[in-house]
């Protein structure tokens, strides 16, 4: 019988060889270790071989998946024929209205850089010497509201113009006056509009306040400038110009003056209803019959021709709008003032169908 000794039944382990054609494929997820032989019952021990370093080196790690999160827009298909391509008016709709920027190089006559609105502006203003924010705001700005308020406030930090807040005329419904905002040139406005040419010729620019008690009246004759213009444009009239009552008055009365002192044994009368003539205006009761505002103009085939307008209120008297309207002047009155008239102008159906509603 051979001698066998205890050593002779212990398995050494075997190290295995690799061989590429014989590897099985990796799944993602699945363990290393079973690529090492074991047998039955015997523990699975630990693979330090220099295969298994050198694929822990190579073997990427394995990815996490985390989902993110969907929101219920993602959720909804997209159709892109659903969503129609923005048109160019569609885009310039979007973006309203542009403000046009200030040039970069100063005017050479004032120092400064005015935009369009801002000329314009000016130029009203300048014509009828008081405006009413709200007025400039809807003709000139088309309700754009906060760039009017720049413009002002620019204009104003370079005395240009002046801003006023005055009381309305009591309705007698009322117990506190109602006051509203209205812009007058300064000096140094009037000056630059003379330097820089804006002001059409023959017209005459004013500035400052003048008898705050008739602003509300006389900030409304821009109102009744703004109808007759319209069609004056439209029936071709060019180059137009507003003439005041106290300009047209000056220059008669000093033709009065002048036709009185070259025929001084002539009747006054006379040389009065002659000067009116002179000026195409009436005399009633011994006085010239003038107008709050003459607007003249060339008309396309030559010539000049001119509209007078009458802004009337609720202090009118009967015989007071009669005369103005017998002397072919245009009529204008605010709703507020033509439900405040006097009985005797309600009564005068033939008077009220002449008054236009600004």
């Amino acid at each position: 019988m051979d001698n066998h000794r205890p050593g002779d039944y212990i398995r050494e382990p075997v190290e295995p060889t690799f061989d590429p054609a014989h590897e099985p494929a990796h799944h993602p997820g699945g363990s290393d270790r079973s690529r090492v032989p074991r047998e039955p019952g015997v523990s699975e021990p630990r693979d330090t071989s220099a295969f298994a370093t050198i694929r822990r080196l190579i073997v990427p790690a394995k990815k996490v998946f985390l989902p993110k999160r969907r929101t219920r827009a993602q959720d909804q298909p997209i159709h892109e024929e659903s969503v129609p391509a923005p048109t160019p008016e569609l885009r310039e709709r979007q973006r309203g209205p542009r403000r046009r920027r200030r040039g970069q190089e100063p005017s050479p006559t004032s120092g400064l850089s005015i935009r369009p609105e801002e000329s314009r502006l000016l130029v009203e203003v300048g014509k009828f010497r008081i405006i009413a924010v709200g007025d400039l705001e809807k003709e000139i700005y088309h309700g754009n509201h906060h760039q009017l308020r720049q413009d002002l406030e620019f204009l104003k930090q370079h005395d240009l113009i002046e801003r006023h807040f005055l009381n309305l005329r009591r309705d007698g419904q009322s117990a506190d006056a109602r006051r509203f905002e209205a812009i007058t040139l300064t000096k140094a406005g009037k000056e630059m509009l003379v330097a820089m040419e804006l002001i059409a010729e023959g017209q005459r620019v004013y500035s400052g306040l003048v008898k705050p008690r008739e602003a509300e009246h006389d900030a409304q004759l821009f109102r009744a400038y703004l109808k007759e213009a319209q069609q004056i444009g439209r029936a071709g009239g060019t180059n137009l110009r507003v003439r005041l009552d106290f300009e047209l008055k000056a220059k008669m009365n000093r033709a009065l003056h002048q036709a009185r002192q070259a025929e001084s044994d002539r009747d006054p009368k006379e040389i009065k209803v002659e000067v009116a003539r002179l000026f195409d205006l009436q005399v009633q009761n011994d006085r010239f019959v003038v107008p709050d505002a003459r607007l003249e103009y060339d008309l396309p085939g030559g010539g000049s021709a001119h509209l007078d307008i009458e802004v009337a209120t609720a202090a009118y008297r009967h015989g007071h709008l009669a005369a103005k309207a017998k002397a072919g002047f245009k009529l204008y009155i605010s709703d507020g003032d033509a439900g405040r008239l006097g009985a005797a102008v309600d009564d005068d159906h033939d008077l009220m169908s002449e008054i236009l509603s600004l």
